[in-house]
């Protein structure tokens, strides 16, 4: 079983932590941990390359279903693609 690079993998969540804050943030204005929360599963996807559909459709659920923000015909898919976008210029996870 190859050794797990722990560093590597802080400094990749963190980027994404940043992405998430900067480029998602559906709230607004929040603490740097609000989306810690959906950052296991992001991080999990992106490892197992889910599609662009796949993470959209994440985005779809935790904005309208579970903070409950606007209706699924407000969500803005285009804004969330570019959040994918920003999220995969990340770097592979490590």
């Amino acid at each position: 079983m190859p050794e797990i690079d722990k560093e590597g993998s802080r400094v990749w969540r963190n980027r994404l932590r940043d992405i998430l804050n900067r480029d998602w943030d559906p709230i607004g204005g929040c603490p740097d941990d609000e989306y810690d929360g959906y950052l296991g599963t992001v991080a999990a996807m992106l490892r197992e390359n889910a599609s662009d559909d796949e993470l959209v459709a994440y985005f779809k659920w935790a904005e309208t279903e579970h903070m409950g923000l606007g209706s699924e015909d407000q969500f803005n898919r285009e804004r969330i693609l570019g959040v994918i976008a920003a999220l995969r210029s990340a770097g592979p996870p490590p």
